[in-house]
């Protein structure tokens, strides 16, 4: 571990030589002096890193529960950095979500990549009207694009589900808790919208499913019918539907998380076995 720091520190103080030389070298041809090269250098990659940061990140989506957490969370203590650790233990029920929330903090601009928090941040640790104040600069930044797009105070719900899957390529059931997500935040930063929009819920129609019972002999068919004494799971790529009961949740719920990390394990050990 000390090693390592000190490798770490050696390839730091080498980093800023190189870029002293640079600076050198450019304040003599520029007629200025080396400091303000290298302040100016440095600033341009911090908002360089920033900016990419910001273009990666994707409108977040999932359940508005885990910011009415956070933003409790905030009010009551100040939080020197959001790691995933934290986030499974005080937002979400599953490791596999926290990655969620994560890049939902990093998309509205709340946490640098490093998970410390940013003077965004820290504005939204008030209460009452200027908590609403703040949060609303926060999305109309964060979903600019968006905004300068479609004029949300007048818009159907599907005209941003619509632009949530061209722009970011979302299946159309992430477009719609991402459009149900911005209804929240607009709602809770009081940022006009539509009646529609602010109104709009993910509605689960029931399902058919055909189970097929084989034997050696004959192959029956046989319909079950979910209905709303069912709940429904969903993750990126797959859904089930699981009793009502707290039990049964809890269950399925244990058994996804076995099966992630069984392939998590298999890939780090077939990454092994090749090199």
């Amino acid at each position: 571990m000390v090693r390592q720091e000190e490798n770490n520190s050696k390839l730091e103080e080498k980093e800023r030589g190189i870029r002293r030389k640079m600076a050198e070298e450019l304040a003599k041809r520029l007629k200025t002096s080396p400091e303000e090269i290298e302040e100016g250098v440095k600033e341009f990659i911090e908002k360089s890193s920033e900016a990419l940061g910001r273009a990666e990140a994707k409108p977040p989506y999932r359940r508005s529960i885990w910011y009415e957490k956070f933003f409790d969370l905030i009010h009551q203590r100040t939080i020197e950095k959001i790691s995933l650790e934290f986030i499974y233990l005080n937002i979400v029920s599953a490791k596999s979500e926290a990655y969620k929330f994560r890049n939902g903090l990093r998309f509205l601009g709340l946490i640098d990549e490093k998970g410390h928090p940013t003077p965004k941040l820290e504005k939204l640790r008030v209460t009452g009207e200027d908590f609403k104040k703040n949060l609303a600069k926060v999305i109309k930044e964060a979903y600019s694009d968006l905004l300068n797009t479609i004029v949300v105070e007048k818009a159907e719900p599907e005209s941003l589900i619509n632009y949530m899957i061209r722009k970011y390529g979302y299946s159309r059931p992430l477009a719609e808790e991402a459009t149900m997500l911005f209804a929240y935040f607009c709602n809770k930063a009081a940022i006009p919208i539509s009646t529609k929009i602010s109104s709009f819920r993910i509605t689960r129609e029931r399902r058919r499913v055909v189970v097929k019972r084989r034997s050696p002999k004959t192959t029956t068919e046989k319909e079950v019918e979910y209905d709303e004494s069912f709940a429904t799971l969903k993750f990126d790529e797959f859904s089930f539907a699981v009793k009502k009961e707290l039990s049964a949740i809890e269950f399925a719920r244990k058994q996804v998380n076995l099966l992630l990390d069984y392939l998590k394990n298999k890939l780090i050990e077939e990454k092994s076995t090749e090199e």
